[in-house]
């Protein structure tokens, strides 16, 4: 993400860290919790089913 604000989207290092420490950074934190917990419920599916 920050490869991206600097050199995709213009952003400079010290704008890129401000950037990432407001709302923005709290909500990829969140999303990242979320496709954790997908990630774990799809796996102990995954080994449920291994398990037969």
């Amino acid at each position: 993400q920050i490869r991206s604000l600097l050199y995709d989207q213009g952003f400079t290092i010290g704008g890129a860290r401000n950037h990432l420490t407001g709302e923005e950074a709290r909500t990829d934190v969140f999303q990242s919790y979320q496709i954790a917990k997908q990630m774990r419920v799809e796996l102990e599916e995954l080994l449920r089913i291994l398990k037969r």
